[in-house]
């Protein structure tokens, strides 16, 4: 019986090394119309020693490296590459999704994804997301926004409109000054939003929709053209 066992194994595993790539089935997160990429992108990059991986056995394929190529694409946020019993390669990719995009007159555009990740911007698709100026913008677009506390507070300031659908539509651009003070510029309504530092953002935004919903609506849209979100438990309309 013991022999019988490992013959068995040994077969098994010699069936196991024989096995080769027969197919590659990438998954990309939320693929669509507003993809930053598409399957033929990362097919582009599953190539293993320049080569096709399709027809190489299964035990040479260096998954990690092919990881690594995929995740050259700035719109990757993550992969996983694996197979199966049927010597089938599948890729698991998340795009990065974008909730800024940074402007600037003398520098190119980039967009900043929900984990602070730097992107170009693509040929492939232009995301619809708020416009960030301002004279920080060159320090921001040339920083790292997982480490720098200024811009961890604005990452939080921008994923909090992105993730409200009204402040989603409502807020057009923030402007930030070399201090890191914010200031909102709205789709409808002529006001400037003076926000202050990006912090205790979900109090200001609850007097900035207080704002909208009984004052407005008592004096007009275009009534004031300043309103001042900066003191505590106060609205200051110009």
């Amino acid at each position: 019986m013991l022999t019988i066992l490992t013959a068995a194994v040994g077969a098994t595993e010699y069936r196991r090394q024989q096995r080769v790539c027969t197919q590659i089935s990438v998954a990309i997160e939320h693929e669509g119309a507003e993809s930053f990429v598409g399957e033929r992108e990362i097919r582009g990059l599953l190539q293993q020693r320049e080569k096709s991986i399709i027809g190489l056995p299964l035990n040479a394929l260096e998954l990690k490296q092919l990881e690594h190529r995929v995740l050259s694409n700035p719109y990757v946020e993550r992969v996983n590459i694996y197979y199966d019993l049927e010597g089938k390669v599948h890729v698991a990719v998340q795009q990065s999704r974008p909730v800024a995009r940074l402007i600037h007159s003398k520098l190119p555009d980039a967009y900043v994804s929900t984990t602070g990740k730097l992107l170009p911007l693509s040929g492939r698709h232009t995301a619809r997301v708020m416009l960030v100026g301002g004279e920080l913008v060159p320090k921001l677009i040339k920083g790292n926004w997982t480490q720098d506390s200024i811009s961890i507070q604005l990452l939080s300031l921008a994923k909090y409109i992105e993730q409200d659908d009204f402040w989603r539509a409502q807020i057009a651009q923030m402007d930030i000054n070399q201090q890191g003070e914010v200031v909102l510029h709205p789709q409808v309504g002529r006001q400037t939003i003076k926000f202050g530092k990006p912090d205790q953002i979900s109090e200001k935004f609850d007097k900035l929709k207080l704002f909208y919903q009984q004052i407005l609506p008592r004096k007009g849209w275009n009534h004031y053209t300043k309103v001042n979100l900066t003191y505590e438990n106060q609205i200051v309309c110009d």
